[in-house]
């Protein structure tokens, strides 16, 4: 299995464009809530996508890990905008107030996602993630903090459940193990830093080398600019 362009990565500042062009990743986050003005995410996503790349754009809410905490209808209207300038999918919290608003909008282009700080025994996670899908998410995204091998192995299971339609795996040191194998699993692609990262993420070129000493592709990164 060769999982090149199995990765999605996290963009935060605006300087970081520079970095995208000599990336393997795929996909780009761009991260609109950890950016000055959330406003600049939308030219951010005109030039990702100019770029050959898929553009993820993100408005994550301080609940879950984020810096955005502005009104419902403004988080809509921004994250619908993205999609007009290019944006292949955007990401909404399953406890996202405007969610049933923006599948309604964006049908199949809504990738819904819920961060726990903590790992859910196996019955609840499939809970979530097949009512994250029921609702109408075109991905659903599950990100916990695992505090051993099995929960990480816990996670990984998950994603085999909905080939191409689950993501989930941990967060931090302890997540990585199930942060690489996500894709291998059935993960349609898993996440890590382009530059600097949201908090807790690897820069892709740890991820790579990860998937190289395994035998499942990914050149080394000797040269990774991290912003």
């Amino acid at each position: 299995m060769r999982l090149e362009g199995r990765l999605c990565c996290t963009l935060v500042d605006e300087g970081e464009l520079r970095l995208v062009d000599a990336s393997p990743c795929g996909i780009i986050e761009v991260r609109a809530d950890l950016l000055r003005d959330p406003r600049s995410s939308l030219r951010l996503v005109e030039e990702v996508a100019a770029r050959g790349r898929r553009a993820l754009l993100t408005l994550r809410e301080r609940g879950e890990g984020g810096g955005y905490a502005g009104p419902v209808g403004e988080k809509v209207d921004l994250l619908l905008r993205g999609l007009d300038a290019g944006a292949w999918m955007v990401d909404a919290e399953y406890s996202f107030s405007g969610l049933g608003e923006l599948l309604s909008s964006a049908p199949g282009r809504v990738l819904v996602s819920l961060h726990l700080g903590w790992t859910p025994e196996p019955e609840l996670l499939y809970a979530l993630a097949g009512d994250m899908l029921r609702l109408g998410a075109a991905v659903a995204k599950l990100v916990t903090r695992p505090r051993s091998v099995a929960e990480n192995i816990r996670l990984l299971h998950l994603n085999a459940w909905r080939p191409g339609a689950i993501i989930a795996f941990g967060s931090g040191p302890a997540g990585m193990l199930s942060r690489v194998l996500a894709p291998v699993y059935g993960a349609p692609f898993t996440y890590a830093a382009l530059g600097r990262g949201a908090p807790g993420q690897p820069h892709y070129g740890s991820v790579l080398e990860a998937w190289r000493l395994l035998g499942l592709g990914g050149q080394p990164q000797p040269h990774a600019e991290r912003g």
